[in-house]
């Protein structure tokens, strides 16, 4: 069992470093892999490795945060659904290779699932852009907590999404 339900954003009381944690354990994602030379993924079944260049590296720091403070799930919808928040967002303090990515994954969303992707591109309408990625912003953001955060990158106290789905390999992808 998850320790936080799934079917609802990550609570806003919680500790930014503590729901960081909770949504890498339920992933079964580790920090190590931020800085690992490639990453291996794993997309509707299909596995495949890339590589993983110091913009990433931050930018992935980045991307984990807004999942936790959206609530957008790692199942591929909800992956679309968080580029498309990102882009909205403005991705121009990423690098190429992240934009690239983040690109993808919007135009991704939009053709598969065009009702999630446009409705968190609308979500994201009106927010602040997203701040300049560094490594000490981001340890800052660790000390905040998850209401905090929401607040400080204009996210609705409650989170975004109804409910965190997780991707196919996440060892509670089925919501137990």
């Amino acid at each position: 069992m998850a320790p936080y339900p799934l079917d609802a954003p990550l609570p806003a009381a919680l500790p930014v470093r503590q729901a960081l944690e909770a949504y890498l354990a339920e992933n079964a994602f580790t920090t190590e892999e931020y800085d690992s030379k490639t990453v291996r993924l794993s997309f509707w079944g299909v596995r495949f490795t890339l590589p993983n260049p110091a913009s990433r590296q931050l930018a992935v720091r980045f991307h984990d945060l807004h999942h936790v403070m959206t609530g957008y799930g790692t199942d591929p919808a909800g992956e679309f659904e968080v580029s498309a928040w990102e882009m909205r967002r403005g991705i121009g303090v990423f690098g190429n290779y992240v934009r690239l990515i983040i690109v993808s994954g919007t135009l991704s969303g939009f053709l598969l699932y065009p009702r999630r992707a446009w409705a968190a591109w609308q979500r994201a309408r009106s927010t602040p852009r997203l701040p300049e990625p560094s490594l000490r912003l981001y340890d800052e953001l660790l000390d905040l907590s998850v209401g905090s955060l929401r607040q400080r990158y204009g996210v609705p106290e409650a989170g975004i999404a109804g409910g965190r789905t997780l991707h196919d390999n996440a060892p509670q992808a089925d919501g137990t």
